[in-house]
């Protein structure tokens, strides 16, 4: 499969500053808003909670969040979503994030609020399921995305 022009970069360069395209890790990430700061892949492997980026098989690039390994690979879901996308591999991951841009103030994933949010929200899929659809019938524009979406 051909390296994408954002591989070729992280590759050469160690880092990149993306922004997201979708809202499958909203709230977190807000639709072409926040930017990503991201490194390159080391290869050590995945923690839970990282937020990597990766190629699927079909040579499509996705952001979403580790929420643990099995035997498969790794086992990734985005904030806005609740289906499990399992079987992710070492080497389809190209990069992790380290913080974000919220209206250009930097969150490094060290941030207690933003680690409070994602341990919380990771927590029980069945809880976020339905506040996700809670909030989908408050809100019909912030549709829930059961898809998944490129960054």
């Amino acid at each position: 499969m051909e390296e994408t022009l954002i591989e070729q970069y992280i590759k050469e360069n160690g880092e990149f500053i993306a922004i997201p395209v979708g809202t499958s890790m909203y709230p977190m990430l807000r639709n072409r808003r926040d930017s990503v700061y991201l490194v390159r892949y080391d290869g050590q492997g995945l923690e839970k909670y990282d937020l990597p980026v990766y190629k699927r098989t079909n040579g499509q690039q996705v952001m979403h969040r580790c929420l643990g390994k099995d035997e498969n690979g790794y086992i990734m879901c985005g904030d806005n979503q609740w289906t499990l996308e399992h079987g992710i591999k070492d080497e389809q991951i190209i990069a992790v994030a380290k913080g974000f841009y919220r209206d250009e103030k930097y969150i490094p994933n060290e941030n207690k609020w933003y680690q409070l949010y994602y341990k919380l929200w990771a927590k029980n899929l069945f809880i976020r399921k339905c506040i996700l659809r809670v909030i989908h019938k408050i809100n019909p524009r912030q549709k829930i995305m059961e898809n998944y979406k490129n960054i």
